[in-house]
């Protein structure tokens, strides 16, 4: 039977079933579970830390300002590439100034999780700069699953020269790198 001969100006049947399939994909669209999906994961980038096993004495004021701006650089800078949402850096580090942790944050035994926890992040990167000598230095980072504790990339980059363009240039390394290896 025709419908269209019972109700003038009707939809005919196969006409009703593709209306009825759009509309379903709408609603999957717009759904709540549909629109967490297509969220990147968050990501908490921990402040970076130095270990320096150089006998040079002197105040550390130059690291830590070279720490502070690596650790934003490598946030923005994932944001930007879409690689990751990113948890703001000073969300991260008032979690981390209220734990006092009183050590270094990648020997912690597993804070990482708390921290991350407490901004709501899915994933975790812990960073610290290893200096060997004035010359050589490794940047080392860990990236971990938040939800099952484990680790998703422990990777370490060397790189020579103890200022801020070499730390830059690492870390700008380090992002492409993750990125690869993430496939984004």
């Amino acid at each position: 039977m025709n419908i269209s001969k019972c109700y003038p100006g009707s939809i005919e049947g196969p006409k009703i079933v593709q209306l009825a399939a759009f509309m379903a994909m709408i609603a999957c669209i717009l759904s709540p579970a549909a629109s967490k999906a297509a969220q990147r994961e968050r990501l908490v980038v921990l402040p970076f830390e130095i270990v320096d096993n150089t006998p040079v004495p002197g105040d550390d004021t130059r690291h830590r300002k070279m720490l502070e701006k690596i650790t934003g650089f490598i946030g923005e800078t994932i944001e930007n590439e879409g690689i990751f949402d990113v948890v703001p850096q000073q969300q991260v580090n008032d979690a981390v100034n209220a734990a006092r942790l009183g050590t270094y944050i990648h020997t912690c035994n597993h804070c990482e999780y708390d921290l991350a926890e407490m901004v709501e992040g899915d994933k975790v990167m812990i960073g610290w700069i290893y200096k060997m000598s004035m010359l050589i230095l490794t940047m080392h980072i860990e990236v971990k699953d938040v939800k099952s504790k484990k680790t998703v990339i422990s990777k370490a980059y060397d790189f020579r020269g103890d200022n801020e363009k070499a730390w830059l240039r690492a870390a700008s390394y380090m992002v492409r790198d993750l990125g690869e290896m993430l496939g984004k």
